[in-house]
């Protein structure tokens, strides 16, 4: 009896040292790319966009430097052989990332497109995989996914857990849009929906043993979203941000019919990711429940 208990305290123990470390490595990271939006807030969109990315870069050098610190970088994450197939596999997230795109097409007026600047264009093209994506991917299912299989994921509900607690942290980290100005009531809409999101990209990277394709599909989600950025006139943009953070039933609904989808497409995918085929874990064979 003893001997069971002290098994089971020292895996809550390793379970709370994994979060917490996860939890760090986390806020460190985005505490900094946080300071750094701010440093390049008063620049014009299209230098604010391209130093932000330049930001983003530099803080997914020092992660991925971090991971070959702690042997959790693979460079197979980042081939593109498979990724085909890969894709394949994760085909809800191409239709959940077009009709997220016909969903914010249809809340802009007619009359209210503009003229892209070619530059701010390309940039704002670019940014959503060189620069969020790349940076998140690495960090959340990179790092801090990594971090908490190597403790907690030798058992199908371990794997469960530690991709629950990184998309929580990465849905938490949005909270700082609040900093950039957003809205209270919008940034929780996000935050539900990036836990959700987080979900289905641990999901696509663990069952395709891709990184590249989590960060293709992250990159794709953001475009849908940014992309009007730079083909929108900023003042109505704006108008229909301040919109949205009003109504409040409106908020709720297209936050559940936005999050639900993809949250349920994560776990069918998670249904099949086992120990023995991520990062050579060994599977958990203790009677002690993990």
């Amino acid at each position: 009896m003893l001997g069971g208990l002290s098994v089971i305290t020292k895996t809550l123990l390793s379970t709370l040292l994994a979060v917490l470390s996860a939890f760090l490595l986390s806020a460190a990271f985005i505490s900094a790319v946080t300071v750094f939006g701010i440093l390049v807030t008063d620049m014009e969109p299209p230098i604010r966009l391209v130093a932000f990315t330049i930001g983003q870069l530099v803080l997914s050098g020092m992660v991925v430097w971090l991971m070959r610190k702690l042997e959790m970088f693979d460079i197979d994450d980042f081939r593109f052989k498979g990724i085909g197939k890969g894709i394949f596999l994760a085909w809800f997230g191409i239709v959940y990332i077009i009709i997220s795109f016909f969903i914010g097409l249809s809340q802009i007026p007619k009359n209210s497109f503009i003229t892209p600047n070619a530059f701010y264009l390309l940039i704002v093209v670019l940014h959503p995989f060189v620069g969020t994506g790349l940076f998140e991917e690495v960090l959340f299912r990179g790092l801090v996914l990594k971090t908490l299989l190597k403790k907690i994921g030798c058992s199908k509900r371990g794997i469960l857990n530690a991709c629950i607690i990184s998309s929580v942290l990465f849905g938490l980290v949005h909270i700082g849009n609040i900093v950039a100005g957003a809205a209270f009531l919008p940034t929780v809409s996000q935050i539900v929906h990036a836990t959700a999101t987080g979900l289905f990209f641990a999901a696509v990277f663990l069952r395709t043993g891709k990184l590249l394709i989590a960060i293709l599909f992250h990159g794709l989600l953001n475009l849908s979203v940014q992309i009007f950025d730079a083909i929108v006139s900023p003042d109505v943009l704006q108008n229909t941000e301040s919109q949205a953070g009003t109504d409040i039933t409106g908020l709720i609904i297209n936050t559940l019919f936005i999050t639900l989808p993809i949250l349920i497409a994560g776990l069918v995918l998670l249904r099949k990711a086992r120990p023995d085929t991520i990062f050579g874990l060994t599977p958990n064979t203790s009677s002690v429940p993990q």
